[in-house]
């Protein structure tokens, strides 16, 4: 899937801010959530955002909307700067899109499951939009954008990130067949089977291998069958993994058989956790008064986990360069 000459620009011109290629890329791959009306809460004539999240035992709070740019209008259109003039759902402009980042709570769930994946959704989203308006980048997120589709795509994104990052002279490939790797080439169990993609530095020497997957429960069976020839003919090449998992970041932080793993978005992973492990009965207004304490709490938990993002991919890379 090629890239369109105004996708490039996106990440070229914002090459040198990690979180703005976070929400350039995770906004081109975004995966709509069917349960983004969650943030239209019922007020009452006469009560403010924070009471009315209170009353209803949110999972979120309501000024991560606002710090992120949104503004909420009661009922009747009036704007909650202080007290509902009418009862009725919340309004918010421009309108609530949340990313849905957990396959594993159905849009049919109810009670805490259904509280924990709004409040991470609506944490993530809040996350996005203050970086794109901060950035005041037009990200056309796509509504129905097929899984198989969106891999392809995070790969072809992280392909050009890397190509227009690395010095000069270095090479970015994928699908390389193994047999093209030296070490490999005369092997007979290497058979048909292909790179992700490969990172080549000016003088010809193969940096690293690297598995680009959106999603990291998908396609294992496949990356094991390539990451098994590479490991054994030629284990002198560091093996990494590039994701924007979000559920299972953690055991891919900790367990993957990869020899590095980074993220698309560590920061907004973390915030994600935080918000989802919050129990039933603690406010998120309380913990996260507002959405730069949820941000900071998010980078915190990266830091933990040693989850780095695409910029530490990069430097790690071109570090290789002074390696003899």
């Amino acid at each position: 899937m090629a890239l369109t000459p105004d996708q490039k620009a996106l990440i070229k011109d914002n090459l040198t801010n990690p979180e703005a290629i976070s929400a350039a890329i995770f906004g081109l791959c975004w995966n709509e959530s069917q349960i983004a009306e969650r943030a239209s809460i019922h007020i009452d004539k006469g009560e403010d955002l924070e009471s009315a999240a209170k009353r209803h035992g949110l999972g979120w709070n309501p000024a991560w909307l606002t710090d992120a740019g949104y503004s909420a209008f009661d009922a009747g259109g009036t704007a909650l700067d202080k007290t509902a003039h009418a009862s009725g759902a919340v309004i918010w402009s421009p309108q609530v899109r949340t990313f849905r980042v957990d396959d594993g709570i159905s849009d049919s769930a109810k009670g805490h499951p259904m509280r924990r994946r709004s409040a991470g959704e609506i944490a993530v989203m809040a996350l996005w939009t203050r970086v794109a308006a901060d950035i005041d980048a037009n990200i056309d997120r796509p509504v129905d954008l097929k899984r198989n589709t969106r891999g392809t795509l995070f790969r072809d994104f992280l392909i050009y990130f890397l190509q227009i990052s690395l010095p000069q002279g270095w090479s970015v490939r994928h699908e390389v067949p193994l047999t093209h790797i030296r070490g490999l080439h005369m092997r007979r169990d290497v058979s048909g089977r292909k790179s992700d993609i490969l990172v080549i530095d000016d003088g010809g020497r193969l940096v690293a291998a690297i598995s680009s997957k959106w999603s990291w429960r998908s396609d294992r069976g496949t990356e094991a069958a390539q990451m098994v020839p590479l490991m054994r003919y030629r284990p002198d090449i560091p093996y990494a993994l590039a994701t924007a998992e979000f559920p299972r970041a953690a055991s891919v932080a900790l367990e993957s058989v990869e020899d590095r793993t980074y993220h698309l978005c560590p920061g907004w992973v973390g915030s994600w956790m935080a918000v989802n492990e919050l129990p039933l009965h603690t406010s998120a207004l309380e913990r996260w008064p507002d959405l730069e304490s949820l941000r900071q709490e998010g980078i915190s938990r990266a830091k933990a986990l040693s989850l780095d993002g695409l910029d530490t991919l990069v430097a790690d890379l071109r570090n290789s360069g002074d390696i003899l």
